[in-house]
């Protein structure tokens, strides 16, 4: 059941019993930030509640509040009575094949988000689910949003626009970016811990990974690789290729991006970026994923070059119909 801001409001500042947080697998910031801020406010709200991850958190999110309170783990045994899952639509994509709760609500800003929980709230117009999460504490006590809840969902809101640079931002973003500074945020310790920390690891990582950069559907895609065996001759660990995809996307002539990601052999996780043109969540939904019209992803299994070939082909046909509808108007 999809609900309003104000019906989500009203139904979080009700729950009663034992209450899990949670998001999906490999968490980036928006995962983090809005996982641990509903955990931080919903602690002032005298809510009894604990947060758990299928992946452990990049060691560039070790500053947010209360991070150290994130258990890991591959099961949860644990009953709860709710479950909050944050910036994915799905459980599955949690990472975990059950999650013990008698009842579930998803809090979610992608555009592919097709709930199967009890309960659910997705803006695909929001920059982040850390804003559209502001928006709805703000609703049930703005009093509670202190800084251990607005440091984790600014840097949220930082990271999942790009540093306010991606068309998701909009005027309320920077308004909602003002307010959380307003209440002791600052902006240059989220920039310093983020962006400024990069181990040399990353940058070896980063010269074997361009080495693998390649065209196709007439240079009008450009392409990234990053196999396992890169991480174990770096020493680099795989969050530190955030941000790597950026480089094939600012090539001139070049409308989307592409980053292949080796999971396990004939395992891949793929992202994509676009420039706009084409719309790349409904690329990733065909197979299988999700995202937003400029980023999204989707995980794959079989030999790399069948995964190409597929992914290629679904690109082409993309920017064809974006030609045709150019022509159209």
């Amino acid at each position: 059941m999809n609900l309003s801001r104000e019906e989500i409001a009203n139904l979080i500042r009700d729950l009663q019993g034992k209450i899990l947080i949670t998001t999906h697998k490999n968490p980036d910031g928006d995962a983090i930030g809005s996982s641990l801020g509903w955990y931080n406010y919903l602690k002032r709200l005298g809510k009894n509640v604990k947060v758990i991850y299928r992946d452990r958190i990049p060691f560039f999110f070790d500053f947010l509040p209360g991070v150290e309170e994130i258990d890991v783990t591959e099961e949860i045994t644990e009953e709860f009575d709710w479950v909050i899952i944050t910036d994915v639509s799905e459980p599955k994509r949690t990472g975990f094949e059950n999650i013990p709760a008698k009842r579930s609500i998803v809090i979610d800003h992608h555009i592919t988000a097709e709930p199967f929980t009890n309960y659910s709230i997705v803006e695909p117009e929001i920059s982040s689910t850390c804003e559209l999460s502001y928006e709805i504490m703000r609703l049930i006590d703005p009093s509670l949003i202190g800084y251990p809840v607005a440091l984790p969902i600014y840097t949220g809101i930082v990271t999942d626009t790009g540093r306010f640079s991606y068309n998701n931002t909009s005027p309320r973003t920077h308004t909602v970016a003002a307010e959380l500074i307003e209440k002791g945020v600052d902006p240059y310790l989220v920039t310093k811990k983020i962006y400024e920390r990069n181990r040399i690891n990353r940058f070896k990582l980063l010269e074997v990974v361009l080495k693998t950069l390649d065209f196709a559907v007439e240079n009008k895609v450009a392409h990234i690789t990053l196999f396992k065996r890169f991480l174990e001759e770096t020493g680099a660990y795989p969050e530190e290729s955030e941000g790597f995809i950026n480089y094939p996307r600012s090539i001139m002539g070049v409308e989307v991006a592409v980053f292949f990601k080796e999971i396990e052999q004939d395992n891949w996780k793929v992202s994509l970026r676009s420039k706009g043109k084409v719309n790349v969540a409904e690329v990733a939904k065909k197979l299988g994923g999700g995202g937003h019209k400029m980023a999204a992803g989707f995980e794959a299994k079989g030999s790399l070059k069948e995964i190409k070939e597929k992914l290629f082909q679904e690109l082409e046909l993309a920017l064809e119909s974006a030609e045709f509808e150019k022509i159209g108007n």
